[in-house]
């Protein structure tokens, strides 16, 4: 039995590492025309690796390597979580479409490639340009909101804060004014501890009272964290639910269309345009369906984050009480 499991496991593994390579040998046999169409499929439908691929076959005809078809690439690649290719790529449209109208959003993503790969400080300098060229960008709010992160990451809390609440006053209609006020939130939790610490610190065992009293101050943070925690998990696992059943729907919808998947039948030459590779090179805005996959993948961030925080809280409040 025990050598019928290794065997098994080595297969598996084989499996695994045949893959991605029997996959992008299959891409490697379609022309640049075909995957340039399936890779406009695949972005639009959120399928990042698949994307990935078929643009990489694409652009190496030339006439395909486009600044939209890179902006793809580099999207699909954030969305995927391959942030060490993204930044890469991102270097190469830099350098290569420096008077593209994507830099912005080139420039944009690269401050959060930086800040995925930990590299916190380049990131909070390319995102600070970004603001300071941009400032009316519709961007604008998400990468002060990524400076944010950057600074909280690294323990930065005032920093961090001072940010936060820019984004929740100078633009409440913003989609990260939530994902500010729940890190607004973990940092006055977190001043209201160690102003409790601090107050304990003073009294030592001088006085049973205040030790009493920072106790019971303390348990009702715990409390009242607690309930904030259970609060937002609540209504983020609500949305969850909306979202994935938008998303379930969203290709009933799609192909009840009449001209949604037309342009996919189309000979190569009227697909391949300007007005319509713009058309998705700009669907992380415009397209529906992406936006809420996009959207639905945050929020199960969030809500991860949410529910392992509220683990941590339950297990300190339990300790509390067992001491």
């Amino acid at each position: 039995m025990e050598v019928l499991k290794k065997r098994s496991l080595l297969c598996l593994c084989v499996l695994l590492a045949v893959l991605p390579v029997a996959a992008a040998s299959s891409v490697s046999s379609v022309s640049a025309e075909d995957a340039y169409r399936q890779a406009l499929t695949s972005y639009r439908d959120g399928d990042w690796n698949s994307a990935t691929l078929f643009l990489r076959r694409a652009m190496t005809d030339s006439s395909l390597s486009t600044a939209d078809a890179w902006f793809m690439l580099v999207n699909s690649q954030m969305y995927a979580q391959d942030y060490r290719s993204a930044l890469s790529d991102c270097e190469t449209f830099l350098s290569r479409f420096s008077d593209s109208p994507l830099v912005p959003y080139v420039q944009y993503q690269k401050g959060r490639a930086l800040h995925f790969t930990g590299r916190n400080d380049d990131a909070v300098i390319v995102l600070s340009d970004f603001c300071h060229q941009n400032p009316g960008h519709a961007l604008y709010a998400s990468a002060l909101y990524w400076i944010a992160e950057c600074f909280f990451e690294d323990y930065g809390y005032d920093t961090a804060r001072s940010l936060y609440e820019r984004v929740v006053t100078e633009f409440p209609d913003d989609e990260k004014v939530s994902d500010a006020q729940f890190k607004l939130s973990l940092i006055a939790q977190r001043e209201r501890e160690e102003k409790l610490l601090y107050l304990l610190k003073m009294t030592g065992e001088e006085s049973l009272s205040a030790r009493e009293e920072y106790e019971r101050q303390l348990r009702q943070y715990q409390n009242d964290d607690i309930t904030s925690l259970r609060r937002e998990l609540q209504t983020a696992s609500q949305r969850i639910a909306e979202l994935e059943q938008e998303l379930a729907e969203a290709p009933v919808t799609a192909a009840s269309g009449s001209s949604d998947g037309a342009e996919y039948t189309q000979p190569v030459e009227a697909v391949v345009t300007r007005e319509q590779t713009q058309d998705y090179a700009d669907s992380s805005d415009k397209n529906e369906t992406q936006n809420t996959a996009r959207t639905l993948s945050e929020l199960k961030e969030k809500a991860d984050l949410v529910e392992r925080l509220l683990i941590q809280r339950l297990s300190e409040q339990q300790d509390g009480y067992g001491n």
